[in-house]
């Protein structure tokens, strides 16, 4: 009913949903939270317990093998937000969004919903959640180590040049008492975007004598 699915769509967080039948791969349509919202609002009692299908908007199906340049034509040309990916044998195979499209194509974004991340954020003692982009120096700065290079400036350029290639998620190196961690990757060309850096005992020993 349309009150279960306000229910379903205050405990998700979500903002639209695909609305399927038997199976996964029978979608009807997509739901939007604004127009539940509305049809809620205007109607009465009985309204509650319609069904979802009566408020679903048409859904919009697309290859997997679609280029990204082409999704997002599409959806733009279709008004959409969201559409649902389909294999080769017409079975469901995801669904994207169009910030997923705009990311892909610019890099991350954020949206509201979205905190940005610090350059540099701590998760434990010994531990620390660093953009690729930041500089060596900053790091250096913020553990209390001189960490500098001839030919590099940023921490994922470090991971990058003492690897000798494109980093991989869970690739790792040492250097100056820390190990690093590629961590997190995104875009086409799956640009490196956070690294786990540890604090070698030593070094923390070291520290704490300080």
């Amino acid at each position: 009913s349309l009150t279960e699915a306000m229910e379903f769509f205050l405990k998700s967080g979500f903002s639209r949903l695909p609305v399927v039948g038997k199976s996964i791969d029978e979608i009807s349509g997509i739901l939007y939270l604004k127009d539940l919202t509305r049809i809620l609002h205007e109607g009465n009692k009985a309204t509650g317990k319609s069904k979802a299908h009566a408020a679903l908007r048409k859904v919009v199906f697309v290859p997997e093998s679609m280029p990204v340049d082409d999704l997002l034509k599409a959806m733009q040309a279709n008004a959409t937000h969201i559409a649902i990916v389909v294999d080769e044998y017409g079975g469901v195979a995801g669904l994207v969004t169009m910030e997923d499209v705009i990311e892909e194509l610019v890099g991350e974004i954020n949206d509201e919903y979205d905190r940005e991340r610090p350059d540099i954020e701590q998760l434990a003692d010994d531990v620390l959640r660093v953009s690729a982009k930041s500089s060596l120096f900053e790091l250096g700065e913020h553990i209390g180590l001189e960490l500098e290079d001839d030919d590099i400036d940023s921490v994922g350029g470090l991971v990058t040049k003492l690897l000798g290639r494109l980093p991989r998620g869970g690739d790792q190196v040492h250097a100056s008492g820390l190990t690093f961690t590629a961590e997190r990757f995104e875009g086409r060309d799956k640009r490196l975007v956070t690294v786990l850096v540890k604090v070698d005992q030593g070094v923390m020993t070291f520290r704490e004598e300080e």
